[in-house]
């Protein structure tokens, strides 16, 4: 891979070396979720999962762009949230969750995200543990699962020039509909941008009537670039806080405020120097106790803003396809993210004929042929 840089006056537009670095971006996403989703077997620890989906991205990001110190590595922290644990379940070795095991059976979603130079690609999966073509998965798990990459295919085809964000969401709401699921309440898309991951334009996954007239109508532009996060449960799709530490945050670049805890003062520094805007997990900071003390007042004057760990009911199964996508003149390309799946067999399929229409057509336009 070149390691040649060159000034950009946009450090946004979506220029050969922006859209090079975003697509490197995208190669370590996809090589370290493979290696998660291959290591997530009965008897696997989720701690240990983590922390290899967290390794490889480092591992990874080491090779590339080795000139000019541009920064690389981790923007989203390995999570593997498994059953009722809906996201962001990343425990610390201290934490009771560090001890839990998956099984056969157990429907485990991973995320995680890395980044080149502040360009991002994030990127999430849904497996069920155990399941393989010669032994496929069935029912309301396939279902769900089957639901999730239909809204998938569906975004990558509203997400376009001209089209807005709540076409998305409510074609979003009517798929889930018809497989018998529902969207994950307030759960957002956002825009990403050089360094942030919480762009100003969002797409709202099956919004309250508050959310609906705080969350404005946008249009999508070319040159945008989105990391679409969808969410699906066959639950009544509305997830609470569990009694689980939050351990990923990431920096509010906007906030200002003298910390008094000198414990406190190490670990925002630390969260500057090596994170910047990135999201991270406190495992990785120096010290975990330290962090684990320090965020508290990090966290209490707004500096950094938490990815709460929610849960649905036990009986429910729950979904999640992120992947990252830049909108090109020919259609959106997209950098990492994979949905397919042959261990899932749903009987159900989509009926309704305009989203049959859609489904039916290409997003991205073929090159015509010389």
């Amino acid at each position: 891979m070149a390691d040649n840089e060159e000034v950009e006056v946009n450090e946004n537009e979506l220029s050969p070396v922006n859209i090079t670095k975003y697509q490197v971006a995208g190669d370590i996403t996809a090589r370290a979720i493979k290696a998660v989703v291959d290591a997530t077997k009965a008897g696997a620890k989720v701690l240990d999962l983590c922390k290899l989906g967290d390794e490889t991205i480092e591992k990874i990001a080491k090779t590339v762009y080795n000139k000019n110190k541009v920064k690389k590595g981790i923007a989203f922290p390995t999570c593997v949230s498994p059953n009722e644990y809906v996201c962001h379940l990343s425990p610390l070795d201290s934490d009771p969750e560090s001890s839990l095991a998956l099984k056969d059976g157990d429907v485990v979603r991973i995320e995680l995200g890395a980044h080149v130079d502040g360009y991002v690609s994030q990127v999430a999966q849904t497996v069920v543990v155990g399941a393989s073509k010669a032994a496929p998965v069935t029912g309301k798990k396939a279902d769900v699962i089957k639901a999730a990459a239909t809204c998938a295919e569906a975004a990558i085809r509203l997400i376009k020039p001209g089209n807005t964000n709540y076409q998305v969401t409510e074609v979003i709401d009517k798929i889930a509909a018809e497989f018998g699921c529902k969207a994950v309440e307030g759960f957002l898309t956002h825009q990403v941008l050089r360094n942030v991951l919480d762009g100003p334009k969002q797409i709202v996954l099956n919004p309250s009537e508050q959310q609906r007239k705080e969350i404005e109508t946008h249009t999508f532009e070319q040159g945008e670039v989105y990391s679409v996060d969808l969410l699906i449960s066959t639950g009544d799709g509305k997830p609470k806080p569990g009694n689980v530490r939050t351990t990923v945050f990431k920096r509010n670049a906007d906030a200002v405020y003298q910390l008094k805890m000198n414990t406190a003062r190490q670990i925002f520094s630390q969260i500057q120097k090596n994170c910047g805007t990135m999201a991270f997990s406190l495992r990785q900071l120096e010290d975990e106790k330290k962090a684990r003390m320090g965020i508290i007042e990090c966290n209490t004057h707004r500096l950094v803003n938490g990815y709460e760990v929610v849960l649905e009911k036990p009986e429910a199964h729950v979904a999640h396809v992120v992947f990252t996508i830049l909108l090109m003149p020919n259609g959106p390309i997209k950098l990492s993210g994979t949905w397919e799946d042959e261990s899932i067999v749903s009987d159900i399929s989509v009926k309704e004929q305009e989203i049959v229409d859609l489904l039916a057509t290409e997003y991205r336009k073929k090159k015509a042929k010389k």
